[in-house]
């Protein structure tokens, strides 16, 4: 019995699992077109924010992958479910240190208020970083005067690195974070993996028992302990950030250790 029949559902992470870049990992693309005949269920949930929902899904859907952006998650969509249940009516003003396209997308949002850096620092409630590969010195002065001035903080990931197609890992947005960190002695609030309340929207999205999914990530630190925090069993996939030996000196391991999806429709592996 391969490990497919042993789910229901399925969570995927996008970088170093499904695509590296603009490329296709080898075997994604046929691993989710099987699992959607097989009418699983599935969903994609990234700590790169980069892009938008609509924009994730359309990226996939460009590579042949089935995907709605209801199937797209990421650390905004736990932001934005934060505030909309705040009991405070207030909309929030927000400086964003995002992607110019994800900037766009917030400024619609009318549950917050996107705010200039240098006019309204004093006045942000929330300092927000994101995917940015603008981020400058005055970005990160004005994060930090806003977060002296009493702003929360958060972070959509605290990852320093990811995968990428030039052959090596790449800067991520935990550098910029821990830059702001150093600056002023703050914590950022993580809203990516491994943060459990990311997982919770993922699982209530596909609406099955925890014991019914699986988790496919690159990342031992974000995918696989996340995954161990919410009670959830994962796979890590050796097609990303991570390989075998760097499980040598972890706690929290995964079920499986594959060396692509290949492997998943492969009985050795159950």
């Amino acid at each position: 019995m391969s490990i497919l029949r042993n789910y229901s559902g399925f969570i995927l992470d996008l970088d170093g699992v499904i695509y590296l870049g603009n490329q296709l990992v080898p075997h994604s693309k046929k691993y989710v077109e099987r699992i959607n005949q097989l009418g699983m269920k599935y969903v994609f949930v990234t700590n790169d924010c980069r892009l938008s929902a609509l924009q994730y899904s359309q990226k996939l859907r460009n590579f042949g992958i089935p995907c709605t952006k209801e199937q797209i998650i990421t650390p905004l969509s736990v932001l934005l479910d934060k505030l909309t249940n705040k009991s405070s009516r207030k909309t929030p003003g927000v400086l964003a240190f995002t992607s110019k396209k994800v900037r766009r997308g917030l400024k619609s949002n009318k549950d917050i208020k996107i705010l200039d850096p240098e006019k309204d620092y004093k006045s942000a409630q929330i300092v927000l970083v994101a995917g940015s590969q603008d981020f400058n010195y005055m970005d990160l002065m004005y994060a930090c005067l806003a977060i002296q001035n009493g702003a929360t903080f958060y972070a959509t990931s605290k990852d320093y690195t990811f995968p990428s197609n030039y052959g090596h890992l790449v800067p991520g947005t935990g550098a910029i974070v821990a830059a702001i960190e150093k600056a002023t002695g703050a914590n950022a609030i993580n809203l990516g993996k491994p943060s459990k309340t990311i997982f919770d929207i993922a699982v209530k999205f596909l609406g099955l028992k925890r014991s019914k999914i699986l988790m496919i990530g690159d990342n031992i630190q974000t995918d696989i302990y996340g995954s161990k925090l919410s009670r959830i069993d994962s796979a890590l996939v050796l097609t990303g950030k991570n390989r075998i030996k760097d499980l040598k000196n972890v706690k929290f391991k995964p079920k499986f250790v594959l060396k692509n999806l290949k492997e998943i429709f492969d009985s050795k592996n159950s």
